[in-house]
């Protein structure tokens, strides 16, 4: 059995190459190069399918991720093997950089199809740079003739994509034709609305009750204004991404007319949105909105009390509670608020428990200054890949063979020394001295945990903010028990650690809290 392993590693790039059987012709020429090296590939190391390499894509590959953890876990790994260079990746200096990442690991890349890129040599070097530059160079040119060909056939009124709501593929490529039931039905809602037959909002309720939403989710009134003002259904076609065409002249069958878009541009410009979307502050009037959940409703999906304006119907006078969404019990929103109030009076953080959070805090920079580190180890891997591939790039630049590309090599060059750059200006930010840092850091937190708790229950707290001093100092929130008393199942360090006596004295015996059924 042999010694060392290696991965494989098959890529297609579209569904043609992955029809055509490329795959299997990869596989054959990865075994035969596993076997002129003596090694063995297992079956659960083999990486294969149809993944994007192209530039800017390759550092959160998921295949590569995993064969680097894969290789971490098994020393025996040596090799991994590819067929050639752009079945491994479309860019130059990614592929430099993880080709570096694995051979710290110990482990080569190795070119099955190509023997001359695996001497090591300046030549093979050189080699490899010219084969992900045309690598790199044919991805950006086959993104290039992609655009085109979509903005041409836009232009020529052909709709590329997939058919919007109310149509179906036709019998040409990018002709669509309108459905003959869905169709119909968003026709006939469409020319309600600018007839003014109905109101937009009354359009939706027909549109979501008829034929058109069979096998489909109902819309809510966003998507369907999307839908109406669209010049789509008016016979135009109009793209406004990395494609950018607008063409009133579609090649497709209009449901409506250009006059009647116009009037629905007009209709639902005029019509305010309602949905306004949630507080980015939460509901200033109820600030206990989802932090206490009810013990009758244990178990239960909606058991968190949230802030209602009730009315008993009988006269116009809010009653402003905070409710449970399940069972409904409901306690006054001033009742509730003092009963938290009395839960953070009666257990004030102690010099004990600062002393804690004090070595906590410290745990936490620290296991910050370690990830720092972690990260400038990477940006120096990375630099060091960037300033490997800018010397084979000027190798090539002076190379007489490569005179008709050397604009596209300088060009190159710029930017990967202004990549390098912004590296070092990284590096420089990572490792200068923190101490004044980690004084700011400690102050931060003191004055956190100490003004969100006198401004609890303030509205003009940030609500992140009391969720998160919540977290700290009550890890287990607060609870409504049957009978509508609030309390905490568990406290933090930064309170009940008051000191190291046999018995607590009257005033620690304050800070003990209930427990949840006890």
């Amino acid at each position: 059995m042999p010694k060392h392993l290696a991965i494989a590693l098959c890529r297609v790039s579209s569904t043609e190459q992955l029809e055509n059987n490329s795959l299997n012709r990869q596989r054959e020429v990865v075994l035969k190069a596993a076997n002129e090296l003596g090694v063995m590939i297992p079956d659960d190391c083999w990486w294969s399918g149809s993944v994007s390499s192209k530039r800017g894509t390759n550092v959160d590959r998921k295949d590569l991720n995993q064969m680097i953890v894969r290789c971490k876990k098994d020393k025996r790994i040596k090799y991994i093997i590819v067929d050639e260079p752009d079945r491994f990746m479309r860019s130059i200096d990614e592929a430099a950089f993880f080709e570096v990442t694995f051979r710290q690991l110990g482990v080569t890349v190795w070119y099955a199809s190509d023997a001359e890129l695996n001497k090591g040599d300046l030549a093979a070097k050189l080699l490899k740079f010219t084969k992900y530059l045309s690598a790199e160079g044919s991805n950006e040119e086959r993104q290039r003739k992609s655009i085109n060909g979509q903005t041409k056939a836009l232009q020529e009124g052909r709709y590329t994509f997939c058919p919007k709501p109310g149509y179906m593929r036709g019998d040409e490529r990018g002709i669509h034709k309108p459905h003959p039931v869905r169709g119909q039905a968003l026709r006939k809602v469409l020319l309600d609305i600018v007839t003014k037959r109905v109101t937009p909002t009354q359009g939706l309720i027909n549109l979501n009750s008829s034929e058109f939403m069979r096998g489909h989710s109902l819309y809510k009134m966003d998507k369907f204004r999307k839908i109406a003002t669209d010049i789509y259904y008016a016979g135009g076609v109009a793209i406004d991404k990395q494609v950018k065409v607008h063409n009133l002249n579609g090649l497709h069958e209009p449901l409506i007319t250009l006059e009647q878009h116009h009037e629905l541009l007009r209709i639902f410009g005029g019509k305010q949105k309602n949905q306004t979307g949630p507080r980015k502050n939460g509901n200033p009037k109820y600030p206990l909105n989802n932090i206490i959940h009810c013990d009758v409703c244990e178990g239960k999906q909606y058991n968190r009390i949230v802030g209602v304006d009730i009315t008993n119907g009988k006269s116009p006078k809010i009653y402003e509670k905070y409710r449970c969404r399940a069972c409904k019990r409901a306690l006054a929103r001033g009742e509730m608020h003092d009963k938290i109030t009395k839960q953070l009076r009666n257990n004030p953080i102690t010099d004990a428990g600062v002393s804690d959070l004090t070595k906590a805090l410290d745990i936490v920079w620290k296991r910050r200054e370690s990830e720092n580190q972690q990260e400038a180890v990477r940006l120096r891997h990375k630099l060091a890949s960037l300033q490997e591939s800018i010397s084979q790039q000027v190798e090539a630049a002076t190379d007489p063979e490569n005179a008709a590309i050397k604009s596209d090599i300088l060009t190159n060059i710029a930017k990967r020394k202004q990549e390098a750059e912004d590296i070092e200006d990284q590096l420089h930010r990572l490792t200068r001295k923190a101490e004044d840092d980690y004084e700011r850091f400690l102050k931060f937190a003191f004055g956190f945990v100490g003004d969100t708790s006198q401004k609890f229950l303030d509205p003009l707290t940030p609500h992140e903010n009391r969720l998160r001093f919540k977290q700290i100092v009550f890890p287990a929130g607060f609870r409504l028990d049957a009978n509508k008393n609030v309390y905490t199942p568990e406290i933090s360090e930064l309170i009940r650690l008051a000191g190291n006596k046999k018995d607590l004295s009257i005033t620690d015996k304050s800070h003990l809290v209930r427990v949840k059924r006890l």
